[in-house]
């Protein structure tokens, strides 16, 4: 990658981040998504379950995937308004570059999104977080948020040019960050030995490498009409 090809990326995830801190529309509507999700499991579930570690980390993955989804279908919405999408299109540098860069800022919103839903779990479900074991959760806080965004940004463009309702992305979205739940509630749990750890890290890296290199490859494709 030159120069001019990484700069791209970065004016692409600069515009996202400038144009999200201005509306907020797209945060907001996330946060208060997440907050709803981990309130209600705190009232509804608090009692019933006994195991509150169990039930915090499933509130925290199911916060930060429907949290992301809604959010992203806000991100959806505001892309097609004034064809800005087809705008940008327009640009001359590499299209791969315009989903590079949606996926960093996309990345960086999803990532915020968990830091706020892992601050909600431990007020609302007393989810022991030690010191020791913040900076491992926050690694798969960041490689979650890659896959996630990877995937979702793919899908919201193809539903762009497909003309879908956005409100049908977290239906398509949620289905395919299966593993990234999966692995995510895994990884969250203390008692995890080291075998266990590096398998279900290594399964994050190779389904972030996957999905990030087909989205890559083909995003040229899917925004050709």
């Amino acid at each position: 990658m030159n120069r001019r090809y990484l700069r791209a990326v970065y004016e692409v995830a600069r515009k996202d981040l400038v144009v999200e801190s201005r509306s907020k529309q797209t945060i907001n509507a996330a946060f208060v998504f997440s907050l709803l999700i981990i309130v209600v499991f705190s009232f509804v579930f608090g009692e019933q379950v006994g195991q509150r570690e169990v039930l915090a980390r499933g509130a925290l993955w199911l916060a930060v995937v429907f949290g992301g989804a809604v959010g992203m279908s806000h991100a959806v919405a505001q892309e097609g308004r004034n064809e800005a999408l087809d705008g940008l299109l327009l640009a001359p540098v590499d299209r791969s570059a315009i989903y590079l860069g949606k996926v960093v800022s996309s990345t960086l919103f999803i990532a915020g999104i968990a830091l706020l839903s892992l601050a909600f779990v431990v007020v609302f479900l007393d989810y022991a977080l030690e010191l020791e074991s913040l900076w491992p959760i926050l690694g798969v806080i960041l490689l979650a948020a890659v896959g996630f965004s990877a995937v979702g940004v793919l899908l919201s463009i193809l539903m762009l040019h497909s003309q879908l309702q956005e409100s049908l992305l977290p239906v398509l979205l949620v289905p395919l960050v299966v593993p990234i739940i999966l692995a995510g509630t895994a990884l969250t749990q203390p008692d995890l030995s080291d075998g266990m750890t590096a398998a279900w890290f290594r399964i994050l890296l190779t389904y972030d490498a996957l999905v990030l290199v087909a989205g890559w490859m083909t995003f040229e494709y899917v925004v050709e009409e």
